[in-house]
């Protein structure tokens, strides 16, 4: 019986099979198309067969290209995945993709924020377009990105140290591109700290539809900081044809943040509330692209709670001088305007590396109770960290530091963690500062982030104090002492 349900059932079937599709689909593999499959890798070239060094080095200051293919083609998967040697890697290493021969690239991003981690972070994301795996080591793309004459993609190291191994596939389509294909771009901004008006994301000028935004944000004073809309302006237009109505709602959330993946929209990275604390939020407008003909402009308020020098409340619609980072990505038809200057690698992570002390070499308080051990990792920033061993509940170890000059700072912890690893609480002079943190991870981790909330502390010598709660080791490596950048 052809019931009302029925055709309900195949109306919705035709529309799915009508709407344009993302990439490929399953319906697609029903279809025989001509195309010739391409791929450039890591992999050794000289011995592919009997060889397994399926990676390469790239020394700082040096460009690897990844890919260079002839067109017509459409590129199709980007996968990669980095065996570090300092910590904010995901940062200090630039994707960058010309097209057709373009002295300027059309993309140019660090490699974490381009696959939807800021900060220089390893986390994992899964969403449609874009996939962090493996703790976020390893990162992939299926955006589409059409080319018909070349394209090639290269990573810059614009870091201090050597990548110990850097392992890529990218996949591409030969075959013929439509005539009116546009092509992809992705462009990184950052404000360190925000300035005065709203937070410029993307200023596109050409024909096409904007596809996604990453934005990061570390917190620089209390309470809520997202209460800013976002605003698009096509086409020149005065009013903005989107207005928002909050941060959070952007990205698909509500009443704050939290960590949370979906297929278009999420939050890959969320500290709380803590001043000091680091988000990371995606939205991919796969369903809903904001097309515009001739221009784009894409900006976003900084807008959140404040507070009077006598600790009262100004409500929760204030500018705040919170540090800002993004990515827009987009498709369009010609050349692309010039993009910012990139910062240089350190000036993009939040906490400057080269600040770091290494603990094993301070002059700490022996514990009264555990043992101490150094331990080389040749490699590593330093060489090695230190590791505190079969101490009782209780036991404190006191790390010296310095501060130049009165202000706000925030202290970043870099730690080691294992499977037995222990908890811990942290004190400033004595004072209880942050959450109880975990040492225990079920592989060997070096370089884990540990950043303690943004404190007021006055110039001179101070205490972070490490208090085992429970447990029977920890691994400790450096330490940061960060002044807010103004």
């Amino acid at each position: 019986m052809y019931t009302m349900f029925g055709r309900l059932v195949v109306a919705f079937g035709a529309l799915a099979l009508c709407v344009p599709s993302f990439g490929q689909t399953l319906e697609d593999l029903a279809r025989l198309q001509s195309g010739k499959p391409l791929r450039a890798s890591s992999n050794d070239e000289r011995d592919w067969k009997g060889s397994n060094v399926d990676y390469k080095f790239i020394k700082p200051g040096e460009t690897l290209t990844l890919a260079d293919f002839k067109g017509p083609a459409t590129l199709r998967r980007i996968w990669m995945t980095v065996l570090p040697s300092e910590p904010g890697y995901a940062r200090l290493l630039t994707l960058r993709i010309y097209w057709d021969g373009e002295k300027s690239p059309s993309v140019e991003c660090p490699i974490g924020d381009f696959f939807g981690v800021g900060h220089g972070m390893d986390v994992g994301l899964e969403s449609l377009p874009v996939r962090a795996s493996a703790e976020g080591r390893a990162r992939s793309c299926v955006w589409p990105m059409p080319f018909r004459k070349s394209a090639r993609v290269t990573v810059a190291n614009d870091g201090t140290l050597a990548t110990w191994g850097f392992y890529y596939n990218v996949d591409a389509e030969a075959g013929p591109v439509a005539k009116d294909a546009p092509y992809f771009h992705a462009m990184y901004r950052q404000e360190f700290p925000t300035r005065a008006g709203n937070y410029l994301i993307a200023d596109i000028k050409g024909r096409g539809h904007y596809v996604g935004t990453v934005l990061s944000a570390r917190s620089t004073s209390p309470a809520w900081w997202g209460e800013g809309d976002e605003f698009f302006y096509v086409d020149g237009e005065r009013l903005p044809s989107l207005r928002g109505t909050g941060l959070e709602d952007y990205f698909g959330e509500a009443w704050a943040l939290r960590r949370t993946n979906g297929a278009y929209a999420g939050c890959s990275v969320y500290e709380g509330g803590y001043p000091g604390a680091r988000s990371t939020c995606y939205r991919w407008h796969v369903p809903d692209p904001v097309r515009f003909e001739r221009g784009l402009r894409v900006e976003i308020e900084h807008k959140g709670v404040a507070f009077a020098p006598d600790g009262k409340s100004l409500g929760n619609n204030n500018e705040r001088p919170d540090e800002y980072s993004s990515v827009a990505f987009w498709y369009q038809t010609g050349p692309h305007s010039p993009y910012p200057a990139l910062p240089a690698g350190p000036d993009r992570l939040p906490f400057d590396y080269r600040r770091m002390v290494e603990i094993e070499g301070m002059r700490y308080e022996k514990p009264h109770s555990g043992e101490i051990a150094k331990v080389e990792v040749p490699g590593l920033r330093g060489g090695g960290h230190l590791e505190w061993s079969g101490m009782e509940d209780g036991a404190e170890l006191r790390l010296p530091f310095r501060v130049e000059a009165d202000g706000s700072v925030q202290l970043m912890l870099l730690a080691a963690r294992r499977w037995d690893g222990g908890r811990a609480r942290f004190y400033v002079d004595g004072a209880p500062i942050g959450d109880e943190v975990s040492f225990r991870s079920g592989e060997y981790e070096m370089h884990r982030e540990i950043p303690l909330p943004i404190q007021a502390l006055k110039a001179g010598d101070h205490v972070l104090t490490v208090r085992a709660t429970s447990g029977k080791w920890f691994g400790l490596d450096g330490l940061i002492v960060q002044p807010l950048r103004k």
